[in-house]
């Protein structure tokens, strides 16, 4: 895998969320939302048709723990969650208000950077959309260390290259570019662009979803 952050990025990156953690506080602002509907709508397009239920979560640049707060608005229950960012005042922040949350684990780290223990499943909202030395190559290593990260499923979103408008900031992916890389990964891909924001959502499956036989039909 030859796709990184260079330190240069990491630091970028990091001045951007603290800037806004200093201007916003705890509020969606400061992870890059304008409103928590929109927050609250790509969790629900990265969990789509996914059971969290009793799963091992990790949260990949995880900010201020939103979708902790996610998952108990939409009662899900008996979870382990495991969140990191490459910000270690975000991480402070999440720490403090999830404080004696024994399921819930924070901690500053780089993806790249993760032990390999495997868990049920890991999401990533909105940390691969800003530009950086080389997108698709960070973008590709990480669904890459992902998928080998996770025991079911990962799911992930992506600013979308059909839009007529594009920030200096943003990097935004090609769909089609995107869904091939996945598929050479796994058999077992979903893409979702049929939601009311300019960006898509991968899931990558190690098992085909909702099947639990060997006879459903013939494999191309």
């Amino acid at each position: 895998m030859g796709g990184h952050l260079s330190d240069i990025d990491k630091k970028k990156i990091c001045v951007l969320y603290e800037d806004r953690l200093r201007k916003f506080g705890l509020d969606v602002k400061t992870v890059g939302w304008g409103t928590v509907e929109s927050q609250y709508l790509r969790f629900d397009m990265l969990v789509r048709g996914i059971d969290l239920n009793c799963k091992s979560i990790l949260d990949i640049g995880c900010g201020l723990g939103d979708l902790v707060s996610y998952l108990d608005a939409n009662n899900i229950h008996d979870y382990s969650y495991r969140g990191i960012d490459i910000s270690g005042a975000l991480i402070t922040e999440a720490k403090k208000r999830f404080h004696g949350r024994e399921n819930i684990h924070f901690e500053t780290s780089d993806l790249l950077d993760l032990s390999p223990q495997p868990v049920d499943i890991v999401l990533i909202s909105g940390a691969l959309s800003f530009r950086v030395e080389d997108n698709i190559a960070w973008a590709q290593c990480a669904l890459e260390k992902m998928f080998h990260l996770c025991r079911e499923a990962v799911s992930v979103n992506f600013l979308t290259s059909y839009v007529d408008y594009v920030e200096e900031k943003n990097f935004h992916y090609s769909p089609e570019t995107m869904f091939a890389f996945a598929r050479n990964l796994t058999k077992y891909v979903c893409l979702y662009h049929d939601y009311r924001l300019w960006e898509f959502t991968l899931q990558l499956f190690h098992q085909p979803k909702g099947r639990n036989d060997g006879n459903c039909g013939q494999d191309y």
